[in-house]
């Protein structure tokens, strides 16, 4: 008789075998060409199934008492990484005027007219 743990496998059902097992007895290593089954108090949290009819390594992320079988390496993807720094743009060069032009001068002004003369008082 056959002993679960024993590092061999031992068929638990008909489709699930399993290899290893913790201090509890329960499955940390198993076969199966099946997703998996859920029978409760069976798979500790963390135990490895591999699908012999297509190679997928599953995982057990529920409960003991509700396994749950996760295909390994699904889980969601890491942060990104910084984002490398931004170089400063260059500072803008001074804008620089030319001065002003002098102001022409100003035209000499004509010659005042002759004053005409007073007319005559009347008597």
């Amino acid at each position: 008789m056959s002993t679960v743990g024993t590092n061999y496998f031992t068929s638990i059902s008909a489709v699930t075998q399993i290899a290893l097992t913790d201090a509890n007895g329960l499955a940390m290593l198993a076969l199966a060409n099946t997703t998996g089954e859920t029978q409760a108090a069976t798979y500790q949290i963390g135990c490895l199934l591999i699908r012999t009819d297509n190679g997928t390594l599953y995982q057990n992320t529920g409960t003991v008492a509700s396994p749950t079988w996760t295909i390994n390496g699904t889980g969601a993807s890491g942060a990104s990484g910084a984002s490398g720094a931004v170089s400063a743009s260059g500072v803008s060069g001074a804008t620089v005027s030319g001065a002003s032009g002098a102001s022409g001068a100003s035209g000499a002004s004509g010659a005042s007219g002759v004053k005409g003369e007073s007319g005559a008082s009347g008597a």
